[in-house]
Order: structure tokens, then C-alpha cells, then sequence
């Protein structure tokens, strides 16, 4: 792995090749439904066990086949995207916090156009220490070729006042776009 990829701290553990284990015993997988709701979903070949963690904490692997089939298929990148280097993670928090742990060491930044998700802040800065650097969109969306400059401007700005930028979250606030099509 690249040093400039990782933050220090997966550099530091991923080399080694013995891994610990806890064992939890809270468990977030209630069994009393699952014949019931796959009765239901039935008509789309659904089994009862979609509702369990299935092949492990990485998600099914008929779902990261079906997802790297998709983004090979509609994003044709420079390297073909492998099952097995996906992770699938329930809910945009996991997800963030998972990648931010990954690339970022305390104190790096993390850019991504305002208005956002207020939540980000903590994703970011709970386990990684990240800092999460907020760029105005001026009314355009977030997620625009319009919007490469003020990223590049605001990278530029960081990386002279000594904070290194990790990551670039695209998102979009959907919660505004709706109040804005409301006229709230």
C-alpha cells in the first residue's frame, strides 16, 4: 500500500499479518421475521438470508458482484473494480468514518461543499481526528464541474496554512433541495 494513500495508522496495521478478534455479544440481528419478510420480498427471489450479516461484516458477496459489475460496467475505470476490494458498511456514518480512518491522520483535512449534512463533522473527527473543512457552493451544486476551482481554491488555502487534505466528500444536501422545492 501506498504511504501516501493510508493514514500513518493503517500503515501501521495492515502490514502485520495477525489480526484480534473481540467477541461482541450485542447483537443487531433480530431472526423472529425472517420467513415472514422473505415470504413477502418472494415474487423478487428474496431469501431470508438477506436479513442476516450473510458472508461477513464486508457485505454478500452477490452484492459486491452486482456492485463491481455496475461500476465497471457504467464508470469503465483505469483498473477493473474486484468484488473482493469492496466493502459494503450500513449507512453513510460507517462508510465515512471508515474511509476517513483509512486515509486520514489527526489533523488532516477533509473537504466537502456546504451545505452538508451537520453529522459530517463527527464521521470525520470521532476516530480519525480528521478535520472536516466546509466549502461554500454559492448556489451551485456541490457536486458540479463548476465546483473544481472552489475545491482547488480551498485545497490550495489549507495546504498553505499546513493542513494536508486527505479527501473530497461529493454530496448533495438533499434535505435543502427539498425545502427548497417546497418554497420553505
Amino acid at each position: 500500500m501506498s504511504e501516501q494513500t493510508l493514514s500513518k495508522r493503517s500503515q501501521q496495521n495492515l502490514p502485520a499479518a495477525e489480526f484480534h478478534f473481540s467477541v461482541s455479544l450485542g447483537v443487531a440481528e433480530n431472526g423472529l421475521m425472517h420467513e415472514e419478510l422473505a415470504a413477502y420480498f418472494n415474487k423478487l427471489d428474496f431469501k431470508s438470508s438477506f436479513l442476516t450479516y450473510g458472508d461477513g461484516p464486508f457485505g454478500s458477496r452477490a452484492l459486491r458482484s452486482a456492485l463491481s459489475s455496475f461500476f465497471n460496467d457504467y464508470f469503465n475505470p483505469v483498473q477493473k473494480v474486484l468484488p473482493e476490494q469492496l466493502l459494503v458498511a450500513g449507512g453513510v456514518t460507517s462508510n465515512i468514518d471508515l474511509v476517513t480512518v483509512g486515509v486520514a491522520d489527526e489533523g488532516d483535512g477533509i473537504l466537502i461543499g456546504r451545505p452538508l449534512y451537520t453529522s459530517f463533522k463527527n464521521d470525520v473527527s470521532a476516530r480519525a481526528g480528521a478535520k472536516m473543512l466546509p466549502v461554500s457552493a454559492e448556489g451551485k451544486d456541490p457536486m458540479s464541474e463548476e465546483m473544481v476551482g472552489q475545491y482547488e481554491k480551498e485545497l490550495q488555502k489549507q495546504e498553505r496554512q499546513g493542513t494536508k487534505i486527505r479527501a473530497i466528500i461529493l454530496s448533495r444536501f438533499v434535505e435543502t433541495q427539498i425545502r427548497d422545492s417546497m418554497g420553505l
